[in-house]
């Protein structure tokens, strides 16, 4: 299996192909989102939490802020 995803990489890397490369991208993109989103929903405690935020912006308690503010 690993000598398979080296060989791919390989090709990957030699490809001029830009639809080829853009297929690549898309499906690398939503393997990571997914990857991202699985790990946020991982425990009990931290899918509670999420849920509550998006609860309480569903309810009008959000605030607006900058993102050159967070670093403040």
């Amino acid at each position: 299996m690993q000598v398979e995803k080296l060989e791919l990489m390989q090709m990957l890397l030699n490809t001029e192909d830009e639809d080829a490369l853009k297929k690549v991208k898309n499906i690398l993109k939503k393997y990571a989102a997914k990857s991202e989103t699985e790990y946020l929903l991982s425990t009990k405690a931290n899918t509670e939490h999420l849920l509550k935020g998006i609860d309480d912006l569903n309810k009008g308690k959000g605030k607006a802020i900058k993102t050159a503010d967070l670093w403040k």
